[in-house]
């Protein structure tokens, strides 16, 4: 084996810092200062301070202990302290944490707002009456913050744009890596859209399919702005619509370079002459991509990718639908993705009409997809959302014997065994849905629900806190559960 096969082998940070900077030094060197090589780390110790989330009573407090950086949260007389794993995001924004329950990683509920020097509550906790150490950490969510398997993340690593890279390691040649420029407008900009492009739903192909998932995004802009919409936004924009793919992320973006003068970008569509009003302003997107709150960002302000030119008025006249961002050829596949993302974004909106369309499309294709797991259990919600207990019950065993080991599925029957008042079937079901996935919390308080005396609520309660011994949620549970 080869010194530079032995060093990829390592580690991803690595490879970037060790493989790749002999033939591409500068590259390295800017990549390596860039968000996406930042994008993860060690947590690094600061000054001590605290806050209160005023919403839940809750006091969390920032701690360096032994240079240990930690995060303490105490409510209704009940502390916890975790200590940091890794911090995530360059900082230019913000910095999120998180700590290492037994096997499992979890968001840390504080986050450090950078630009304003600020502390306070993660985004997506502000309205949180209850918030604790409990927002578990999934692939997903890694897979755009971090490379490396999960005992040992490292940041971003080259592989991520540029594609498996042993063989370019063996004999380098253009041939046997990618380059996004290289590409088709389509393969290029969907390097990008791994981590940029969120849309209103992820789903998962089915086995066999050419592309892992499909993401489904409104048919109009949404009048909010989010933090993971980049790429959405940019696609609406005028400029890119009359590029013909010419404008794309590296238009602006340069990963490991020098940095691109945005406003000659601009200059070399725009060629007539300014009018009069603009003589005086130097910088395009200081108008026409300005900053804007993001409703999903906490205290940050992200640039608003769709250059207008000026202002839209959001269109309340039709509801909104979804479609697809990348059609697929398969008819079927198709209105299965796209009734799947409707009842998911419905609920999560709670949006009656985009559920009733998502079941619509799913009932209508269900031939094709009697075996699907994700169908059969998305159609039983919705009829477990309609009082249809029984039919939902069928549909619910159908998708857990297509996938037994789906903890979520085993959750859901037990939801819909518990209206039906079959009490014993839902604690099987939560019971199953344990043993595939100790680290469970949500079935844990179900289970406990279930019980018929305090004593047994009590005894769950207290296996919960066998698998995360400072849980809030759990010790608030049993302290009420004591109460005369």
């Amino acid at each position: 084996m080869n010194k530079a096969l032995l060093l990829y082998m390592v580690g991803p940070s690595l490879w970037a810092a060790s493989v790749c900077q002999p033939c591409h030094p500068s590259q390295t060197e800017a990549y390596l200062r860039s968000p996406m090589g930042n994008a993860i780390g060690a947590p690094k110790p600061g000054p001590q301070t605290s806050f209160t989330h005023e919403k839940s009573k809750t006091r969390f407090a920032i701690l360096n202990r032994d240079g240990q950086a930690r995060h303490q949260i105490e409510r209704s007389g009940i502390t916890a302290t975790y200590p940091l794993s890794y911090q995530i995001g360059s900082g230019n924004h913000a910095s999120g944490f998180l700590v290492r329950l037994g096997e499992w990683l979890f968001e840390s509920p504080v986050a450090r707002y950078n630009r304003l020097d600020l502390w306070d509550v993660a985004p997506g906790y502000e309205a949180m009456t209850h918030p604790d150490f409990n927002r578990r950490v999934t692939g997903d969510c890694l897979s755009c913050h971090s490379s490396g398997p999960i005992e040992s993340l490292q940041p971003i690593s080259c592989e991520q744009c540029h594609g498996p890279s042993r063989q370019h390691l063996q004999a380098p040649a253009r041939h046997n890596i990618r380059n996004p420029v290289r590409l088709s407008v389509a393969d290029r900009d969907a390097i990008c859209e791994q981590c940029h492009l969120n849309g209103e739903a992820r789903i998962p192909n089915p086995p066999g399919s050419p592309q892992s998932h499909s993401i489904a995004v409104y048919d109009r802009p949404r009048d909010d702005l989010r933090v993971v919409s980049h790429v959405e936004q940019l696609a609406l924009s005028e400029c890119a619509r009359q590029s013909q793919g010419r404008l794309w992320c590296g238009s602006c973006h340069q990963p490991h370079g020098p940095a691109i003068n945005i406003d000659a970008q601009c200059l070399s569509c725009h060629t007539t002459a300014l009018p009069a009003s603009h003589q005086d302003y130097k910088r395009c997107v200081s108008c026409h991509m300005p900053k804007r709150d993001a409703v999903d960002g906490g205290h940050t302000a992200f640039t608003d990718h769709r250059i207008q030119r000026r202002p839209s008025v959001p269109s309340t006249k039709t509801p909104l639908r979804l479609r697809l961002w990348r059609d697929v050829s398969d008819p079927a596949l198709r209105e299965r993705n796209l009734g799947l993302a409707s009842i998911l974004a419905g609920e999560r909106d709670g949006s009656p009409a985009l559920i009733n369309e998502g079941y619509r499309r799913l009932a209508a294709v269900f031939s094709q997809w009697p075996r699907d797991p994700d169908v059969l259990s998305s159609l039983g919600m919705v009829l477990f959302l309609k009082d249809q207990k029984k039919d939902a019950l069928k549909l619910l065993e159908a998708a857990v014997q297509q996938r037994p080991k789906g903890a979520e599925l085993h959750e859901k029957l037990a939801l819909v065994k518990r209206a039906d008042s079959n009490l014993q079937g839902a604690i099987e079901s939560l019971e199953q849905s344990i043993a595939l996935d100790p680290g469970r919390e949500s079935a844990y308080f179900f289970l406990a629900e279930c019980q018929a005396t305090p004593a047994a609520r009590q005894q769950v309660l207290n296996r919960l806190l066998k698998v995360f011994p400072q849980s809030l949620l759990a010790r608030e549970a049993l302290q009420r559960s004591t109460r005369p």
